[in-house]
This record gives C-alpha cells, sequence and structure tokens, in this order.
C-alpha cells in the first residue's frame, strides 16, 4: 500500500482517534499483522484486519458490530472482480454504503480503489491501455455524480477515498 494514501485515509478518517477496519484481498490472511503494524504507524487509535473469505462472513453478526463502530473502511488490492463478486448483495457491502452515507470514510488502493464506483473496471490485462479489453462490471456504488470523491495517483499504485461531503483531492506522489 501506498503510504501517502494511507497517511491520508488515517488523517480524514480521525487522525490520532481513527478508528479502521482494514479489508485485506480475499486469501491474504497472512499479511494480517503486517496491515495492522502499518496504519498503526501513521497514528490510527484501533486498527482490525478482517478477512472475508465466502459469502457467509459477510453475515456475521460480530464484523457487522465491527463495522458500525469504524471511523474508516479501507479495502486493500487484489482482484476487485473477485472482492466485488465476494462483497456484492451482502449485508456487508449495505453496511459500508450506509456507514458512508453517514460520513465514515471509505477507501482502498488498486482493486480497493476500483470497487468504491457504481461501476468498475474489470478484466483486461494488467497495465492494459486497450480498452476493447476491458469490460465494466458492478462495483460498491459509493462513487456516483451525486457524491465526492478523491482519488489519486502514484507512480507506485492508486488510491480513493469516498466522503459524503466535499473533501481536499489526494495529492499525487509524483509530479503530473
Amino acid at each position: 500500500m501506498t503510504r501517502i494514501i494511507l497517511e491520508r485515509f488515517v488523517r480524514v478518517s480521525g487522525g490520532e482517534h481513527a478508528d479502521i477496519v482494514v479489508i485485506p484481498r480475499p486469501a491474504a490472511s497472512t499479511k494480517r499483522s503486517a496491515l495492522r503494524a502499518a496504519v498503526r504507524s501513521i497514528g490510527a487509535q484501533r486498527v482490525t484486519v478482517m478477512d472475508f473469505d465466502t459469502r457467509r462472513d459477510c453475515q456475521e453478526a460480530g464484523r457487522l458490530r465491527r463495522l458500525e463502530e469504524a471511523s474508516g473502511i479501507f479495502f486493500t488490492g487484489g482482484n476487485q472482480l473477485r472482492l466485488t463478486t465476494l462483497l456484492g448483495g451482502t449485508p456487508v457491502a449495505r453496511l459500508v454504503r450506509q456507514r458512508n452515507a453517514q460520513g465514515v470514510t471509505v477507501g482502498g488502493t488498486s482493486a480497493g480503489a476500483s470497487i468504491l464506483s457504481e461501476h468498475m473496471i474489470a478484466f483486461g490485462d494488467e497495465g492494459s491501455a486497450v480498452i476493447s479489453e476491458r469490460a465494466l462490471a458492478p462495483g460498491l456504488g459509493l462513487t456516483t455524480a451525486s457524491s465526492s470523491t478523491s482519488i489519486s495517483a502514484s507512480a507506485t499504485g492508486s488510491g480513493a477515498c469516498s466522503r459524503r461531503w466535499p473533501t481536499t483531492p489526494l495529492r499525487s506522489a509524483s509530479p503530473r
């Protein structure tokens, strides 16, 4: 994950009082402690890395309660189609949209940023710029024409945060 994106995310999620839930790509549970340490080192007060390996996981009351407590929800990279196939239409997806509408920051890097939109680019080859090789698929629906979104692109990746009020755009780590 790009540190500049995480720093901004923690800042807009409450700074030293931030209560962050990180949702890693499916099957990334071996990196849980590294993810938690990275976000804590930036200054978040509380960090939970919450794996979702099955759609059944998306219905567990304890996970839903933890998302209710969070001041920020962050999705890591991976495969955006896998993420939305796992989360789409579940209580977790509905709660993430609800919490975002209530002002909770929701963001991500790479695939985690891609899934925030109503429609996301799916398929195609990594790094491909040929539009004909890509297709659209449904995302989580947080960013539409009516919502305010901040997006960043850096030399090492991309990130996005979705908020329901105007925010200062994330700054690129490299000159434009």
